[in-house]
């Protein structure tokens, strides 16, 4: 199992998901490149036949909500799934299509990551938070985790899409785990660590291992702090967790 740390930009992915018309969304995120190369690309001409057939059909024609609307003026976070899935009818699922183009969009607004196995990443927390003296519950959860924040971060009509960058979320099951704010404690466990602190913390955690994982977990560490920095230096951004397969 993965753990990401996301820094990223959830006003303009708000902006984008939940506000613009589809085909001023697929325009902006046309141009920013995604943080992957899994993503769906974004092309207009591609969108714009298959909207002309998604006007004709008769799944938006039935659709009491829509049926009078113009598909390019709808917001890519109003569209019935069901709809969605005739824009994307190699995805599986209609919740498949429309959670692999969230997953898409949330690319393109992520400012930086951290990515690493949870077991990993866990330990070296709580390594870091013992070498800096410091108790770690200010900082980490009871699974040494980063603490949670304030959910208001999130806006309301993203918060299921946002929780389901988990692939442990079930939807249908409230509690189960799901993607988080993390809490602005968190980070300070990383902001102010210097050179000497990541070097004291890799020789406690390697011990009397080899060279390979003084080089790994001092390169992990130096991600984390550089995700934490980037945070600590844009106020308008927002860090998630969230664990993937």
């Amino acid at each position: 199992m993965q753990v990401v740390f996301d820094v990223v930009d959830l006003l303009q992915l708000h902006e984008i998901w939940g506000r613009r018309p589809i085909v001023t969304a697929f325009a902006r995120l046309e141009r920013r490149p995604p943080q992957d190369t899994y993503s769906s690309d974004f092309s207009v001409d591609w969108l714009l036949p298959r909207l002309v057939h998604l006007r004709q059909s008769a799944i938006w024609r039935n659709n009491h909500k829509h049926r009078d609307d113009d598909p390019a003026q709808t917001p890519l976070g109003d569209f019935p799934q069901d709809c969605l899935h005739i824009l994307y009818p190699e995805a599986k699922s209609p919740r498949q299509a429309r959670q692999v183009l969230f997953t898409s969009a949330y690319n393109r607004f992520i400012v930086t990551r951290y990515q690493g196995t949870v077991t990993q990443t866990t330990l070296l927390l709580r390594t870091l938070a013992q070498v800096r003296q410091a108790e770690s519950s200010h900082f980490l959860g009871a699974d040494a985790l980063p603490i949670s924040g304030g959910e208001d971060w999130i806006p309301a009509d993203l918060t299921d899409d946002i929780r389901s960058l988990d692939t442990r979320y079930q939807s249908d099951q409230p509690g189960t785990p799901a993607a988080y704010v993390i809490a602005d404690d968190f980070w300070m466990l990383l902001t102010k660590v210097d050179d000497v602190v990541v070097q004291a913390a890799v020789d406690l955690f390697c011990a009397a291992s080899d060279s390979s994982c003084r080089e790994m977990c001092t390169q992990q560490l130096q991600e984390m702090i550089t995700v934490a920095r980037t945070w600590y230096r844009s106020p308008s951004v927002v860090g998630l967790c969230y664990q993937v397969m």
